[in-house]
């Protein structure tokens, strides 16, 4: 549909109601309101645990502080993903600080490729 693209993101979409309309047709304002809570319900849990695995390495290596480095479009793109991770993690009491990196993807598989 018209209302998800790359500029605009499928989160932007959802918290729209006349977007929500757009993608299932003919919906009532209840409707509505049930996608956009199960939408955020799913993406609060997902930030959620990726910040308990960041959690279970940073306690793993028993650092008192390191960097992890993020790539994806849901981490970057997401209205709300970055931050309710970030606050999962201030929750635990973890000192690990995200930043993004761009092509971590493409620069992790030439690193493999460098010492296979």
């Amino acid at each position: 549909k018209q209302c998800i693209n790359a500029e605009y993101g499928v989160s932007n979409c959802i918290s729209d109601a006349g977007c929500v309309r757009e993608l299932f047709g003919g919906v009532s304002e209840g409707d509505v309101s049930v996608v956009q809570d199960v939408c955020n319900a799913v993406s609060n849990r997902a930030a959620r645990l990726a910040a308990a695995g960041v959690h279970a390495i940073w306690l793993k290596r028993g650092e008192e502080e390191f960097v992890v480095a993020v790539d994806g479009s849901v981490f970057l793109k997401h209205a709300t993903f970055a931050d309710v991770m970030r606050n999962t993690l201030v929750e635990l009491g973890c000192t690990v600080k995200l930043e993004v990196a761009t092509d971590g993807s493409g620069l992790g598989s030439a690193l493999i490729a460098a010492i296979a």
